[in-house]
């Protein structure tokens, strides 16, 4: 279905979502507001809170006016082969993104893994999965499809998205050749929908990607004081 024709208000509510899917890290820019210290207990909270605010109203928009369904986002259950890709996935983007941050200064807020340690548990594996579940469904499952629809190409969609992904991560990792990180991390979450077209696949590499920096790394560094 084209974009003007799908939902109640076609094209507009299109651009509407994607500027809420893509632009929603600016709330970040509000004075009052930080979620950049991932070793902040108030910052971890912020950054939980608006995405699942963000989130719920871009559902919202999505499925009530958008009239998109879950299966056209990739929303389906997950099989072996989809568990597995996600897997080789995350060793791949684990392996790339390791090999980057040898190369670049990465965020003190990443680097300092005791902070990290001292942050709740709780909070941390709260965060990880609120990433895992949002930024996948923002990026991903509908960004890409929405993309799809206003381009008419999978290929410049998906770049679109990886950009806008990569770029969004400069409230963590400055406008420097750190993001050269979170590129290759989306550049294999990008992949992985485009061939799987299965959002749970991108929730759990994300997921266990997310896991390995804020809760198996502080895990072993407090383990080993």
């Amino acid at each position: 279905m084209p974009a003007s024709e799908r939902g109640f208000t076609g094209k507009p509510a299109a651009i509407a979502g994607l500027a809420l899917a893509f632009g929603w890290t600016l709330l970040f820019t509000i004075p009052g507001i930080s979620a950049h210290r991932l070793t902040s207990v108030r910052d971890e909270i912020s950054n939980i809170s608006i995405k699942w605010a963000v989130l719920a109203v871009l559902c919202v928009l999505v499925f009530a006016v958008r009239r998109w369904t879950p299966a056209e986002l990739g929303i389906r259950g997950l099989r072996w082969g989809d568990v597995l890709a996600a897997c080789g996935a995350f060793v791949i983007a684990f392996a790339l993104s390791g090999a980057a941050s040898h190369l670049v200064a990465m965020p003190r807020s990443l680097s300092d893994l005791h902070k990290l340690a001292a942050v709740p548990l709780s909070l941390r594996f709260g965060l990880v999965l609120t990433a895992a579940l949002s930024e996948e469904f923002m990026y991903r499952g509908y960004g890409i499809e929405e993309l799809k629809h206003l381009t008419g190409s999978y290929p410049i969609a998906g770049l679109l998205s990886l950009l806008v992904f990569t770029v969004s991560h400069a409230w963590i990792y400055g406008f420097s050749r750190s993001l050269i990180v979170p590129a290759l991390v989306g550049a294999v979450l990008t992949g992985l929908y485009l061939w799987r077209k299965n959002l749970g696949a991108c929730m759990l590499m994300h997921f266990l990607m997310d896991g390995c920096l804020l809760l198996v790394l502080p895990a072993v560094v407090s383990a080993s004081r």
